[in-house]
């Protein structure tokens, strides 16, 4: 049964959202993995949404909780293993993100369904005009990318606007990656690797830099504040054209994140890290 934010919570539940909290943190420092994949499968999307809403602090509160404390245990042991391997931890990023996309067409593919419902001339009408603008869609994602991207030389590669973030960087890109929670498919963590602050993301949390963390809590609250309304009408009424161009952004950053000369660990680590969010995006859900 879904929690309800509207409904009192006695210590159990309190309890209960502390727990779900935790696989949604871990979920947001996993490029590949989408935080508002996990809400549905968790089956507390909705009551999510309508917390945010309303600003319902007994459910956010345990609920961010948990995702504070699995954020800091995903990060801790990624920041080790990054800084170890490098190019070997960006192939498995890499495949991460390009499964993803199976989870993008699944949500395009469920407004398609809905609009057979529709009438036979409103729909071949729709579906002419509809589709040659969803793949512009999907370019203007690929090209979007590439333009906030270029290849870093050396050997690990990674798809990141160059330099160091600084923190206004890290605030924007706070603010979009919170939205992420609120859209099945799409993960926050990959967003943090396109625009170059996923190392630093990752960092800042395992080594408890506290300025750094605050910028990016403050940038996460006001892009879930802000975004909340927005987002949702988007996904109820443009859904299939939003999923073309979260796949175009995806397609291009999964490119760019490959190392520059991949050898066979880096493309078993990308088969690898394919296979495990293919798995995971492996059922539709559909948001009732």
């Amino acid at each position: 049964m879904e929690p309800d934010p509207g409904k009192s919570l006695d210590s159990s539940k309190i309890s209960r959202l502390f727990l779900l909290g935790l696989p949604l943190g871990i979920a947001n420092t996993l490029p590949g993995i989408s935080g508002g994949t996990v809400a549905l499968i968790l089956h507390i999307y909705e009551p999510l949404i309508k917390a945010i809403k309303s600003i319902e602090l007994r459910f956010l509160i345990p609920l961010l909780g948990g995702v504070g404390l699995g954020v800091l245990l995903g990060a801790a042991f990624i920041d080790r293993i990054f800084e170890l391997y490098p190019a070997l931890i960006m192939a498995l990023i890499a495949g991460m993100i390009l499964a993803s996309l199976r989870k993008t067409r699944q949500e395009a593919g469920r407004e398609r369904r809905e609009s057979r419902k529709n009438s036979a001339v409103q729909r071949q009408r729709s579906e002419r005009t509809g589709e040659i603008l969803n793949y512009f869609l999907l370019l203007a994602g690929i090209l979007l990318a590439l333009l906030l991207s270029r290849r870093i030389g050396g050997g690990s590669g990674s798809a990141v606007i160059a330099g160091e973030p600084g923190f206004l960087r890290i605030f924007l890109a706070s603010a979009l990656a919170s939205i992420t929670m609120l859209l099945p498919g799409i993960s926050g963590g990959s967003l943090l690797v396109l625009l170059g602050v996923y190392p630093a993301f990752i960092q800042a949390i395992a080594r408890f830099q506290l300025l750094t963390l605050l910028i990016y809590n403050l940038g996460s609250v006001c892009g879930l504040l802000i975004f909340a309304w927005l987002l949702n009408w988007f996904i109820e009424n443009y859904r299939r054209r939003l999923m073309f161009f979260l796949s175009g952004l995806i397609l291009a950053s999964a490119a760019l994140s490959m190392p520059a000369d991949p050898g066979l660990l880096e493309m078993l680590l990308f088969a690898l890290g394919f296979s495990a969010v293919f798995l995971i995006t492996g059922r539709p859900v559909e948001i009732a």
